[in-house]
């Protein structure tokens, strides 16, 4: 199965602990000041197999789960199931998406990824409230994921891929 991918990365922002955060290309929301537009376009330059990906997740040493970004996971539901049925005992998930619960529970398919998923932080981003995460839903699945690393109030990386550099993680703008 095919995932257009942005890119790849380690993160110690995108969740607890050490993981791994498969950041995929393409994204129709275009949410106003979003960290990543350069996620939006869909474009067929970096297209990897689901193979490929869960070899990464599961040959990685020393981390704790797996974060989903980009661009729009749920763009690409059946890819972002196979991986997460995929990823190894221990490793847990966590998916980033715009799209809000009302508009993932009309979607069998979106539904299906957020009940597979640990914790899902669903919603549009909306720079006008004080925090990233507010007005956000979380639906946490399990209890592999501990909220309160949530609550902090920065927590910042910045990462290079190639030619660009993202800022990612908890922030204000």
């Amino acid at each position: 199965m095919k995932l257009p991918i942005h890119h790849i990365s380690i993160s110690e922002a995108n969740g607890p602990g050490s993981r791994i955060v498969v950041w995929v290309q393409g994204c129709q929301l275009k949410c106003k000041k979003c960290f990543n537009p350069m996620t939006h376009p869909f474009t067929k330059d970096n297209i990897m197999d689901t193979d490929e990906i869960i070899e990464i997740i599961n040959n990685a040493k020393h981390i704790n789960g797996v974060s989903f970004s980009g661009g729009e996971p749920l763009e690409y539901p059946t890819a972002i199931i196979d991986i997460l049925k995929r990823m190894k005992v221990g490793l847990n998930s966590i998916l980033f998406s715009g799209y809000t619960l009302e508009e993932v529970m009309k979607s069998p398919l979106k539904s299906d990824v957020v009940r597979k998923a640990d914790l899902s932080i669903l919603g549009r981003y909306n720079d006008s409230l004080p925090h990233p995460y507010a007005g956000k839903k979380f639906v946490l699945t399990t209890d592999a994921i501990d909220l309160n690393y949530f609550k902090k109030s920065i927590n910042v990386e910045y990462q290079i891929n190639g030619n660009e550099i993202t800022k990612t993680g908890i922030f204000k703008l």
